[in-house]
């Protein structure tokens, strides 16, 4: 039986306005707020918030995406009074002001990225299948290298999948429960991974509410038994108001993947932010670059606008992507996306001369490569000449469960 509100305990209605808060669900959040005013005295901030709302959604109706941070947490309540002020201070500069996003996180290479997947808002789109290459540059002698992948999913060596359990996927998106769409999501994924892959699969929230340790390693780093991974995904059931440890769950990995060999991909999926004063940002770091062949990337779901920085911010210090998804669609599509394979361009000589995401283009001299697919040891490697003026794409295929390539070249306009 559902809890209504109005049975709600202060601290359980202030958690439930902070659920409402960050999917950007405004008119509950208010409501919330007020019954959590009409409830008790100590809760200042809930004045502050409800005028931060107020403000997001006068800056909708102005089309000018808000920015402003939510005090995370009830330990934070004392910066309350501080927010408010802002807000205030915000609501008299409203007519001028005009808040724009950067548009783009970039993985780090040694030559330009021509494309690259958006790190904040709607759904990142697959690389076409000619790349477009309209840039200049390409007079002084460059050609442009795209590799892209058939729609079966190529994945690499390891996936570590981490799937948010807390309180908030309890909410529900056209009358359907946020943590039975991402169920849905995965099993499609998972019904499509190649049999030789290892999975791993972690979660959080599941457990208990209001505790920062519920973390659990549901299924150790192991060859893809595909009904055993089916059944514990979709026995993950969020608890009411429980926690979103992303930092320690993070942090847990090293020793989780002691050993493991070859390319590894970390997909975490989450609703929201960190609330258990952990840092993602340094622990995706410290876990790229201890192990530069494990990769972080981050499906945020239903994720309100000031959130998804903040998540990116994960993908981008782990060496991965952030995407985006609102519906079961879109979240089906993106963790496709996450598991996309790497690709490293070498020169006669061995020298690296760049690498990117499949589905992501690099801008090269004419001349002769090496382009290998994952890495230790490279599921694939390829001779392709880059010409001057023409952009060449290298097309993956699996055939019989090994990885392919089709070459095709089209002049540059």
């Amino acid at each position: 039986m559902e809890t209504h509100p109005e049975q709600f305990t202060p601290d359980q209605l202030y958690d439930e306005a902070l659920i409402f808060f960050r999917s950007a669900r405004w008119e509950e959040a208010i409501s919330a707020l007020r019954q959590l005013q009409a409830q008790s005295n100590a809760y200042p901030e809930a004045e502050a918030l409800i005028a931060d709302i107020l403000l997001k959604q006068e800056m909708e109706r102005t089309q000018a995406p808000a920015t402003w941070i939510l005090p995370s947490e009830r330990r934070n309540r004392g910066r309350g009074i501080a927010v408010a002020a802002v807000a205030l201070v915000a609501l008299g500069m409203l007519g001028g002001l005009r808040l724009l996003w950067t548009g783009a996180f970039m993985l780090p290479t040694s030559l330009p990225v021509v494309s690259q997947q958006a790190a904040i808002g709607a759904l990142s789109t697959a690389a076409p299948s000619a790349p477009s290459a309209s840039t200049g540059a390409l007079a002084s002698g460059n050609g442009v290298l795209t590799v892209t992948q058939a729609e079966s999913v190529a994945t690499v060596d390891n996936i570590y999948f981490i799937l948010d359990a807390s309180g908030s996927m309890l909410a529900r998106i056209n009358g359907q429960r946020k943590i039975d769409m991402a169920h849905q999501a995965m099993t499609a994924l998972v019904q499509d991974l190649g049999g030789s892959t290892n999975v791993a699969l972690r979660t959080y929230g599941r457990n208990r509410a209001n505790d920062c340790g519920d973390i659990e390693l549901v299924n150790p780093l192991g060859p893809l038994n595909r009904d055993q991974l089916l059944g514990q995904i979709n026995a993950i059931v969020p608890v009411n108001f429980s926690n979103t440890p992303i930092g320690n769950s993070l942090a847990a990995i090293s020793a989780d993947l002691a050993g493991a060999k070859g390319q590894t991909m970390v997909v975490l999926l989450s609703d929201g932010e960190e609330s258990c004063n952990g840092d993602p940002v340094a622990e995706a770091q410290r876990l790229h670059t201890d192990n530069p062949n494990l990769r972080v990337s981050v499906v945020g779901f239903d994720i309100a606008p000031e959130f998804q920085a903040r998540l990116a911010a994960v993908a981008e210090a782990g060496g991965g992507s952030y995407f985006g998804a609102a519906n079961v669609s879109q979240l089906g599509a993106a963790l496709k996306q996450a598991l996309a394979l790497s690709y490293h361009v070498f020169d006669a000589d061995g020298h690296e001369m760049g690498s990117a995401n499949v589905g992501e283009s690099l801008k090269l001299p004419a001349g002769n490569y090496r382009v290998t697919i994952g890495s230790d040891p490279a599921l694939l490697a390829q001779a392709v000449d880059i010409h001057k003026n023409m952009a060449t794409q290298m097309a993956l295929n699996t055939i019989q469960g090994r990885l392919s390539a089709t070459l095709n070249r089209d002049w540059v306009k």
